[in-house]
């Protein structure tokens, strides 16, 4: 075992703020340079001392680059404070002056509440907004016209998961590709008062049924991929979270580190969120993006905001011929109502569409010819849609038809769907046409044709389907 000798410092050296912010200025020099720094001050909250090899291996483990090593060893920031097996320890002088640096002046504000919370950060989130702001630098004039190509409008992407899923099942697989358009989060304005905004793109997405009716298939294989059934990652880059297997204790924890950089996360098995009580109110905080704070016995989390989106399943029964959610919490409804539901139901004529689809899948003649220029693409328009003051209109006329159409068709049925469906059929159709931003670029977006029709179609279907008896 090697054997660790450390200094004592009885008292660190004092640096005059003249000189302690001139070392910060030539040390950090770049966003990327800002992400290392942050990850050795967590590495010295764990360590108070490390080797130059070990922060390099975690530095390139967590950022992809050691820049800053070099350039604080230049300066009085890295002290010698020992060794260990004939290798020199170091210590970052002044830590928590070097933090309160990198807030002000590196554009990260946030104060996370939990170790949780600062864990996530520097292990996951550092590493998304890597892979995604890699992409984005890396964009060429050539790669946008040739995604574009490909994908002009909606009516490409739905030309593609119908080879996919085929004419019956292939909004299961469109409505995650248009959720992850949708949050960009652009704001959506009525014909009749354009200075008025009505709505938002952003909407999270809950696919409900009984097991078996291909609801992970068209959320989580589809989005992340599924290497063992050869089926490529169509979501975006940089932007999705898995969170299966974590207690919703830990979700609301870890979900404070994504303040600053919104995610769409992916949840499966939803209802063992419910598991816990008092989880209902603290769900419908965060579906409805708004402030989130907890206490436990040990801690308190937040405030924070929530930014993030959702994409989730869940299972449901079939009592009587009706279908009724696993989920017992009364108030369950309430979450759902923020939320854009899909029902699945275990019918004859899914199984057999659902079939055919394997048959196609395992005889390998699915081609996934769209997958990488549509995550590219779906990204690249998040990317300038943030940057860019767009906005979406709707005509008047055609949001009345729509939304009389549907209220029409709730009362013929008896369906129990809530009249806030037509708010979600509008960011469907708000978010389809989206897609025709990186073609277009004009930062007024107006709801086309088929973006319209996509959405009644998918309400009336919706509407038909939780009316059924089985």
């Amino acid at each position: 075992m090697k054997k660790k000798r450390l200094v004592r410092i009885s008292k660190e050296p004092e640096v005059p703020k003249e000189q302690f912010n001139n070392w910060m200025r030539y040390v950090v020099q770049s966003s990327m340079d800002l992400k290392e720094m942050e990850a050795l001050l967590y590495l010295q909250k764990m360590q108070r001392a490390w080797t130059q090899k070990a922060a390099k291996e975690w530095l390139i483990a967590k950022t992809g680059a050691y820049n800053i090593i070099g350039r604080l060893r230049n300066t009085g920031l890295m002290i010698e404070v020992g060794e260990e097996g004939g290798a020199k320890l170091y210590s970052l002088l002044a830590s928590d002056e070097i933090r309160k640096w990198l807030s002000r002046y590196g554009g990260e504000n946030m104060k996370l509440s939990t170790e949780e919370a600062m864990r996530e950060y520097q292990d996951v989130v550092l590493r998304l907004k890597t892979e995604y702001e890699f992409f984005v630098k890396n964009v060429r004039e050539d790669d946008v016209e040739e995604w574009i190509s490909q994908i002009h409008s909606i009516g490409d992407i739905v030309e593609y998961v119908k080879s996919i899923m085929g004419d019956k099942l292939y909004m299961d697989a469109l409505l995650p590709i248009i959720q992850q358009y949708s949050i960009a989060n652009v704001p959506i304005y009525s014909s009749a008062n354009p200075e008025r905004r009505i709505n938002q793109t952003g909407f999270s997405l809950a696919y409900f049924g009984e097991p078996g009716t291909g609801k992970t298939f068209a959320t989580d294989d589809l989005l992340r991929g599924k290497e063992e059934k050869g089926v490529p990652p169509h979501g975006m880059i940089g932007r999705l979270r898995y969170a299966q297997g974590m207690t919703p204790k830990m979700f609301i924890a870890i979900l404070e580190a994504y303040q600053d950089y919104p995610v769409d996360w992916v949840i499966p098995e939803f209802k063992d969120f419910f598991a816990y009580r008092g989880m209902v109110e603290k769900l419908k905080l965060v579906m409805e993006r708004r402030e989130v704070r907890d206490e436990t016995r040990t801690a308190t989390i937040g405030p924070y905001k929530v930014t993030s989106f959702f994409i989730v399943n869940y299972n449901t029964q079939v009592n009587k011929g009706r279908w009724k959610s696993t989920i017992n919490d009364p108030n369950f409804n309430a979450v759902e109502d923020r939320m854009l539901c899909k029902l699945f139901l275990n019918t004859h004529e899914r199984r057999k569409l659902i079939w055919e689809n394997m048959k196609r899948i395992a005889a390998g003649k699915v081609d996934y010819y769209l997958a990488e220029p549509l995550r590219k693409h779906m990204t690249y328009t998040y990317h300038l849609l943030n940057k860019q003051n767009a906005r979406v209109i709707v005509d008047e006329d055609d949001f009345i038809r729509i939304g009389d159409d549907i209220a029409e068709a709730i009362n013929e049925h008896n369906a129990p769907v809530s009249l806030r469906i037509i708010d979600r059929a509008l960011q469907i159709a708000a978010s389809s046409s989206l897609v025709r931003f990186l073609a277009e670029r004009e930062n007024e977006i107006w709801i086309d044709r088929t973006s319209l029709e996509l959405a009644e179609n998918f309400v009336m279907d919706e509407i038909e389907a939780r009316a059924k008896r089985l």
